[in-house]
């Protein structure tokens, strides 16, 4: 008899996972499940799961994904850090807004030392739709994570993302997601299909992880740009003690004005001097910054701002979070001159982690 695998199923919220009762004034509300029989049944997959799997089912916080924060991401990975040695893998129930952030994160706390499957999943409807996806999406999240997987994906639909390499596409249809930059690491078929590019899990590793960082610096400031936008307005963010880092949001492929009175460039350079990096993402899909070759572009660059390569804007203001946090404590241990930390910062981003950017396209 195969053994089956040990599977937590850690609840934070979302459509996938409410469940329909009736409150005082007798109207249909939708609300957490209490308890793991519950949740399975209202999903109608308790008997299914029982033939795959032993899955325990964690309630971690409750929130509509628009609400998540970084501090949720360090109280979901530390949770899956805590519990890693009791279960084979990790099944996330999230909601859709956010998700893509919340993947994008655990992939950069636990890094390349984690050895065992993270499984984010949501679905774009409440499980009482017959049609809809809740159910069907909780089942194939449970068998991406009983495969031989050890990174943080995100499976949706009929396909399986790296956590770091995905953004949502939209709000109504069943595939929501996508991944710009990179094929799919995997495809839900009658089997699941992973391909060669995923991490595997290492039979002669445990689960200790050394170098497990999963917390995520407040303070950045993320606004996109749109024609005739003066910079002399956003000044005044950088005088705020609050503000350690900026976030363009640019035309194209990394592209910000440069004439006139919209010209960003001393913006750029202001933000530099006084140690608040800022870097470029697109307003477009991932791949958008891999280069600019037109000037607006390269004179952001010259003015001091760090580009992103071909990360998604989820992926990269994420990143730049965790390595704020990294670079701000090496400060305070004297490990980093504060003088240095920008230039510090630069290369780090410039790093490739989890490979969450294609390092061979990137602007240096």
């Amino acid at each position: 008899m195969i053994k089956r695998k040990k599977i937590c199923l850690v609840y934070t919220g979302g459509t996938i996972g409410m469940v329909g009762a009736i409150n005082e004034n007798g109207e249909r509300v939708l609300r957490p499940p209490n308890d793991p029989s519950e949740f399975l049944s209202f999903l109608k997959i308790g008997d299914e799961i029982e033939d795959i799997v032993d899955l325990s089912f964690h309630v971690l916080f409750n929130k509509d994904s628009t609400n998540v924060i970084p501090s949720d991401w360090t109280e979901i990975a530390q949770f899956i850090y805590d519990k890693r040695e009791e279960f084979d893998g990790f099944v996330v129930s999230h909601g859709t807004d956010t998700m893509h952030f919340s993947s994008s994160a655990l992939s950069f706390a636990f890094g390349k030392e984690l050895n065992f499957p993270i499984v984010f999943t949501g679905a774009q409807t409440t499980p009482d739709v017959s049609h809809g996806d809740a159910r069907i999406n909780i089942l194939r999240a449970i068998k991406v994570a009983c495969e031989d997987i050890a990174e943080v994906v995100l499976s949706f639909g009929d396909y399986v993302f790296r956590g770091s390499r995905v953004q949502k596409k939209d709000e109504k249809r069943f595939d929501a997601f996508e991944s710009p930059a990179e094929f799919p690491v995997g495809y839900i078929t009658e089997d699941i299909l992973i391909g060669n590019t995923i991490k595997k899990i290492d039979p002669n590793k445990n689960k200790d992880i050394k170098n497990f960082q999963p917390y995520f610096d407040d303070g950045i400031v993320q606004f996109s740009l749109i024609p005739g936008l003066k910079p002399d307005l956003l000044f005044p963010i950088l005088k705020n003690n609050n503000c350690k880092g900026i976030v363009i949001q640019s035309f194209g492929s990394g592209n910000v004005p440069n004439i006139d009175v919209y010209s960003f460039q001393d913006f750029i350079k202001k933000a530099t001097e006084l140690n608040k990096p800022v870097i470029i993402t697109s307003q477009f899909p991932a791949n958008s910054t891999l280069d600019s070759h037109y000037e607006p572009g390269i004179d952001a660059i010259k003015a001091g701002a760090i580009t992103t390569g071909n990360m998604t804007n989820a992926a990269a203001t994420v990143k730049f979070r965790w390595i704020l946090h990294i670079i701000n404590k090496k400060i305070k241990n004297s490990e980093v001159d504060k003088i240095d930390m920008v230039r510090e910062i630069a290369k780090l981003m410039n790093d490739s982690y989890i490979n969450e950017v294609t390092t061979n396209t990137k602007r240096v």
